[in-house]
């Protein structure tokens, strides 16, 4: 197998580590912590290896996989209290059965939300997925993930958001807002919750630079 391969496929093995954990994300504390920690290890001694060999396509590739271990490193900063800030809104939308395409109702949502942005230069967006208790456990997660991941790119593209903003954790069918034996209990909790943090101090780092 050439060596090129060899680099390219280490490198992906990396992204799909940084992804899957963003993915992944649980309600727990000590579950962030650890699994960014061992993920990053691993991660970090492979892409190591193949560096200096990276073609342009492989490096581009190694970028996504940083980005994503960023906002997986704020997602748990934010987990572990390491972050002070204040909470100036939260804004729900609500998606269709077993979709996670944003309505035009959700965009409206998300629209407020962005008009907001430019008054908190060290804002931070906390996104929550869900999704209610129909299907498997393992297959809400990622539902919920996918619905997270649909904010984000909503408020990427139209906001300009960085991605090193936005913290996204999938819930799945955890924390239910209503009763998932009735079809309007399973459609409220169908959601997304976004959170607009006003960031006061980051752990470490002076109020100037919080939320870089």
């Amino acid at each position: 197998m050439p060596r090129q391969w060899n680099i390219r496929v280490t490198v992906m093995i990396a992204l799909g580590l940084a992804t899957m954990l963003v993915a992944t994300g649980c309600a727990t504390k000590g579950f962030v912590k650890s699994e960014v920690a061992q993920s990053k290890a691993y991660t970090d001694s492979r892409v190591g290896e193949a560096k200096s060999e990276l073609s342009a396509g492989v490096q581009q590739a190694q970028s996504r996989a940083d980005q994503a271990f960023e906002k997986a490193t704020l997602a748990e900063r934010l987990a572990n209290g390491h972050i002070e800030y204040e909470v100036v809104s939260t804004h729900r939308v609500h998606f269709d059965f077993d979709d996670y395409g944003l309505t035009s109702e959700a965009q409206s949502v998300l629209d407020d939300l962005g008009a907001k942005l430019t008054s908190y230069p060290r804002y931070v967006l906390e996104v929550r997925g869900f999704a209610d208790a129909t299907g498997p456990n393992r297959y809400n997660f990622r539902l919920g993930n996918e619905r997270a991941e649909s904010v984000q790119r909503y408020m990427m593209t139209r906001y300009q958001v960085p991605a090193t903003r936005i913290a996204v954790v999938s819930f799945g069918e955890e924390e239910p807002m209503a009763n998932n034996d009735t079809r309007a209990g399973r459609e409220q909790n169908r959601r997304v919750q976004v959170s607009l943090l006003d960031v006061k101090r980051d752990a470490g780092e002076p109020v100037a630079d919080a939320a870089r």
